[in-house]
């Protein structure tokens, strides 16, 4: 009997042992899960505009509002950085941060003349205690003569345990900006193309994707505006489609979209759609399709001109039309095999 409980303890005390492991365990993974949300949760900066959009003749003296937020429950010590952008070549409206000392465009000096003030105090650094909101002034001086052209760059605030090195591609690890399109002296008259105007050339049902990448050939950004209309075989209109107005910036492609995407309206269907393309695509929503149809594109690079043409077909052929004409053709065929044969 003795026996047969000595036994029994030294399996107890493991299985004991077992379950106070896997208990500190439990707790110091919820504890490091805990850390690691408290965090990142440490750092939340709201801002607006997320967009500055400048045009300006020289001389000037440009003043823009920036509204920075601070949305956590601790200080923020921000550093003030000035990054110069250029568009992806994806051509899907992402950036990319180039140089980190300069502002590229046709005036090496421009960085010179752009700060940040906080009323009438230019600011390198900025601290911001809890749910502190603060108004900014981003100034920019232009004297007479300076250099035309185009200007791409982000204020970044940035938090100051974070190097320059950390912000690169269109990433800001700990931090936040404002993109600043400035255009500096009249705009001369727009360049560009429609690259590619293109649809699947045979499809079972819709809706349809659209592929249009627009190239613009001038030194300053364009907004297209612009409309595809699709026609059945009997030239009849059929539908149309909307381009979203969107910047292409100097020397850059870029795909559109249509405008029902700015709306929350889109079926699921549709975002499914978007999502399994590789690039951005305009959406022709019409879901039965039968026959040939020809999409004629007409965009306007600007709102100056020049406005462009372009056109192409495709196919619909709906799967049970398919199998019924399939079936059809078997049948046909069965039928003369055995008229010839009785021949």
């Amino acid at each position: 009997m003795s026996h047969t409980i000595l036994m029994k303890k030294p399996v107890w005390l493991l299985a004991l042992g077992f379950w106070l492991l896997a208990v500190s365990l439990l707790s110091s993974i919820y504890y490091l899960v805990s850390i690691a949300g408290a965090q990142g949760d440490e750092f939340s900066l709201g801002i607006y505009p997320p967009i500055l959009e400048i045009n300006a003749q020289p001389p000037a003296n440009i003043e823009a509002n920036i509204y920075l937020q601070n949305l956590s429950d601790f200080p923020q010590n921000l550093k003030i950085i000035l990054k110069s952008f250029r568009p992806s070549e994806r051509g899907d409206g992402t950036l990319r941060y180039i140089s980190k000392d300069t502002i590229e465009g046709p005036d090496p000096l421009i960085l010179q003349k752009i700060k940040v003030y906080d009323q009438d105090i230019a600011l390198d650094i900025l601290s911001l205690d809890p749910f502190e909101s603060r108004e900014l002034t981003l100034k920019i001086s232009l004297d007479s003569g300076d250099p035309l052209g185009d200007y791409y760059f982000s204020v970044i605030f940035v938090s100051q345990e974070t190097q320059d090195t950390d912000i690169s591609q269109s990433q800001i690890p700990g931090g936040i900006g404002t993109n600043v399109i400035l255009s500096v002296g009249q705009k001369g008259v727009a360049q560009g193309k429609i690259k590619e105007l293109s649809i699947p050339r045979i499809l079972s049902t819709g809706p349809v994707p659209i592929t249009l990448l627009l190239q613009n050939n001038s030194t300053h950004y364009v907004m297209p505006t612009g409309r595809i209309i699709i026609r059945d075989m009997l030239g009849r209109e059929a539908g149309q489609v909307s381009i979203l107005p969107q910047y292409i910036l100097a020397n850059s492609a870029r795909f559109m979209i249509d405008t029902d995407q700015a709306s929350p309206s889109a079926s699921l269907e549709e975002q499914i759609l978007r999502l399994s393309k590789k690039h951005a695509v305009l959406i022709w929503p019409k879901k039965f399709l039968f026959g040939p149809y020809t999409a004629y594109a007409n965009v306007k690079l600007s709102e100056n001109g020049p406005i462009f043409e372009t056109k192409t077909s495709f196919i619909a052929m709906p799967i049970y039309t398919l199998f019924a004409i399939s079936f059809l053709a078997f049948v046909l065929i069965g039928v003369y095999l055995r008229v010839r044969r009785k021949i």
